[in-house]
Order: C-alpha cells, then structure tokens, then sequence
C-alpha cells in the first residue's frame, strides 16, 4: 500500500479498541456499561455492515433502546432491531426488558433484543417471552469477538492494514499465552473461513458463526464429506444448512481431494504468478481480482483443460472465467 492510500485508509480507522477476550471485555478498566454499547455499536456497523444508531449519550436516557440496527431486506423493506445492551456480571431483572418493551412503539422496532454479559433472571425470563424478545447471552457476545478477530485478520491479510484495533494485552496475560502451546492454523482451515465468509455473503448469514461456528469447521475436516449425505454426520448440520449451501461444502472438500492427489507445478506456478499482471492489465483488475497466489496454487496442481475446468478451482472467482479462461487454459496447457 502506498503511502498516500494509507493515509487516506487511517481515516477509515475506528478511534476504539477491541477486546482481545471475553475475560478482557469483562475486567479491563477501558471498559465500563458505556463502553460495551459502543462495542455493539462499531461491531454492528463496520464489521457486520449494518445501519447502526447508538440512542442517547452516557448518563442520559435512551428512550427503551441502547442501539437500533436495521437490516435491510432483499424486497426492500427493513428490520429495525431494538436493543438493550447490559454490561453486568449479575443476572438481568424484568427492568430493562419493560423499558425495550415500551421501546418498541416509540422507535418503530420490529425485533427487541436483550444481549448481556451474563444472563437473566427466571422472572426475567418469562416477560422476555411475554414481549417477545430475543435474549442474547455471554455466548453470544463471546461470538461477536471471534468474528471481530477473524474481520480484523482479513483485512490484514487483504490489504495489510486493519480499520480497527484491540486493547494491550498486559504482561500478566502475556506471560500465560507465551506459556501455552499454540496450535498453527492449517491450510484447510484457512481455505474454510475463506469460504465461510463467501457463503455468509452469498446467502445473507449474518454473524459468521450462523454459517458454521470453528467447532463446527473442525467437525467438517473430522468428518470430510464427499457427498451430501455425510454432512448429516458434522455436528451442527441441519436440513436447511446442507439444503442452503451443502453443495458448496460438498464441492470445497472434492476440489480439496483432487487438489491433495495432485502434484503442483512449480514452472506452471511461477508462469501464472508471472501471467497475472499482464490479465490485470489487459482486462483493468486488480491482481486480487484476477487470483490470489493460493489459488494459483490450485491452478498449478489441477492443471485445468478447458475453460470448464475452472469451475473445479476453488477461489477461481466465477465470473472471470468468460473474461479470460479461454485465455488462462492456453496459457496453462502450453507450460504444463
């Protein structure tokens, strides 16, 4: 990234931290029950890209609502999702649920959430299911923090600068991660949360996890289905999942198959890294946009035939494959 554009780029830049943990969140003195609003608050906005409002100022009345998120539909019409957000260690009483009950008319709500740190009550409870609303707990936010982790390396890994930051981990924690065995990321893993992003966008699964959470992931690469049925067998899957997005799973784990069974190429590889500015160029895409360097990895070892054959190449974005894949195969053939 030039200089200029990274100048231009801090101004993207989020003037908040993150918390690295759930335990951080809760017991750093950064943060406080104003603190936590405006966490909800930038992570509904800039990592999930919803329309997002912080109702009132700290110390000052909300009106039943901390924050109100819309959520547009593909008809045209809105969500707009009331929501009050607690900050506590102790369980949640009827209070806050009558106040973002009474939210509901005032504000124009469709959906009233409760998400706390901790959980509520048993009376609590039940008027949440009186007023219909959904409540939300310390899983849920623990959640929110994975995503926020996962958003933050992608940008890192894209562009090599991220719009937000997380707060220092002081020496004491430091100490307990530099003595813990961490385990590397696989390459597999890697390619899943690739595609857990794709698919989220693709079908409209917002947070991440309602795609598949990492214990969910890690069922996947246990189980290694070759076919729709097995992915009866992941945890996690369900009839409506495998019927969304099953044959995208599918596909991912033959490609990975074929891939593994495959030797990679290394001239073919050096000619496609080679190739990809002068596609760039020709066509006026970015070199992201023509492949990543993973994917033509995946090129070197699938060796494509035909232009058809770039269907089978995971990451190959689809609608690349008129605008040069009669192109790329020559090119292909002829170093292979």
């Amino acid at each position: 990234m030039s200089l200029t554009n990274e100048i231009l780029y801090q101004n993207k830049k989020i003037d908040f931290k993150f918390p690295n943990s759930f335990d951080q969140l809760m017991n750093d003195e950064y943060y406080d029950y104003d603190q936590f609003e405006w966490f909800l608050y930038y992570y509904f906005k800039d990592v999930d890209g919803k329309e997002a409002k912080k109702m009132g100022a700290k110390g000052k009345g909300d009106g039943g609502a901390d924050l109100i998120v819309s959520v547009r539909k593909d008809d045209g019409s809105v969500y707009r999702i009331g929501i009050q957000a607690k900050y506590w260690k102790n369980r949640v009483g009827t209070g806050p649920i009558n106040q973002l009950a009474s939210a509901k008319k005032r504000h124009d709500l469709t959906h009233l959430w409760i998400i706390t740190t901790s959980d509520l009550t048993n009376d609590a409870k039940v008027t949440a299911e009186m007023m219909q609303v959904t409540i939300l707990r310390a899983e849920y936010v623990k959640k929110i923090i994975e995503e926020i982790k996962e958003f933050h390396q992608k940008e890192i890994t894209e562009k090599g600068i991220s719009s937000i930051e997380f707060l220092p981990i002081k020496e004491k924690k430091v100490e307990k991660v530099s003595n813990a065995i961490e385990k590397p990321e696989t390459q597999i893993e890697s390619d899943l949360k690739e595609l857990r992003i794709a698919l989220s966008k693709k079908y409209k699964l917002f947070p991440l996890y309602m795609v598949y959470n990492n214990e969910e992931m890690n069922s996947l690469i246990e189980t290694n289905p070759q076919k729709l049925e097995d992915l009866n067998k992941v945890k996690g899957f369900g009839a409506k999942k495998i019927e969304t997005f099953g044959k995208e799973i599918i596909e991912f784990f033959n490609n990975l198959k074929t891939s593994n069974n495959s030797n990679t190429n290394d001239d073919l590889y050096k000619a496609l890294l080679e190739e990809r500015p002068k596609i760039s160029r020709y066509n006026k895409l970015t070199e992201e946009e023509v492949y990543s360097d993973k994917v033509a990895g995946y090129l070197a070892k699938m060796k494509p035939k035909t232009k058809e054959d770039l269907n089978k190449i995971f990451g190959f974005r689809k609608e690349n494959i008129e605008i040069f894949g009669e192109y790329l195969v020559k090119v292909i053939n002829k170093v292979k």
